[in-house]
């Protein structure tokens, strides 16, 4: 599947009264999905389930396909396997262990269109899962060349420096913003993406503790993810420090390092 999408599941009703194996879901497609596709369902547990579109709807119509804008999706799917505020998605979740494709975080990407909600506990404390367990690309600059290994890996050498460009925030005179991205066409929007001398972009995949220590450091306010999109985020460093200090964090990550950043 070539297009891209993330819908973010807003609302979920049973699509017949008599049939439990429909389900349909409100909500806007961010991207294009068309009528038969096979999408993912991706939920807060990490679960990830392949389904069909049935049918999209549109008031009394029943277009083929849809292209950012507000629309019902009906899904093979029983409504008792499906929550609200799931993502349903064309994109399928990275997996950490495979090294040969691209870092893709859809569910978080799906996550980020529902600022609408950020008033809803609901929303909030999945939206707060989602960052928590995200790993994130981060553009970096290295000193010296890393060693390639052949298999899509590569190797730092000793002794080689690694610095994280920043981003300025005019909130925060003076201090300076981690920029992270949930995927590669994410990072492609920033025109200014440090290169290479070969003008490729090198980046470090972060995960959430990662970005804590990062953002602890004199003189860093935080993080934006996806600067450059129309779901930038900016996470400042008391919304880090409000994060890491939840008991379901702490039992998980351990304590983290806190700054008056």
């Amino acid at each position: 599947m070539d297009n891209r999408f993330v819908f973010l599941v807003e609302d979920k009703f049973n699509y017949n009264l008599d049939s439990d194996d429909l389900t349909i879901v409100t909500g806007t497609v961010h991207g294009t999905v068309h009528k038969d596709d096979e999408v993912f369902v991706l939920d807060q547990s990490g679960r990830s389930f392949l389904t069909k579109v049935r049918l999209l709807e549109n008031g009394d119509e029943h277009p083929d396909s849809c292209t950012d804008s507000a629309t019902a999706l009906v899904l093979e799917i029983s409504p008792s396997e499906l929550d609200k505020y799931s993502v349903v998605t064309s994109i399928r979740t990275w997996e950490s262990e495979d090294i040969n494709s691209a870092v893709e975080n859809p569910y978080l990407a799906g996550m980020l269109y529902g600022k609408d909600f950020k008033d809803d506990s609901l929303f909030f404390s999945k939206f707060v899962f989602a960052l928590a367990h995200s790993r994130l690309l981060a553009p970096v600059v290295l000193s010296k060349r890393p060693e390639d290994n052949g298999n899509g890996t590569a190797t730092l050498t000793e002794h080689t420096q690694i610095s994280f460009p920043t981003l300025a925030n005019p909130a925060f005179p003076g201090k300076a913003t981690l920029a992270v991205y949930t995927d590669w066409p994410e990072l492609n929007k920033w025109p200014d993406a440090p290169k290479d001398e070969n003008g490729t972009v090198q980046t470090i995949i972060l995960k959430f503790p990662d970005i804590v220590h990062l953002t602890a450091e004199p003189g860093i306010n935080g993080c934006v993810i996806n600067a450059f999109g129309p779901t930038s985020f900016f996470m400042p460093t008391s919304m880090i420090d409000m994060i890491t200090s939840l008991e379901g964090y702490k039992r998980e990550f351990g304590d983290s390092p806190k700054t008056d950043n």
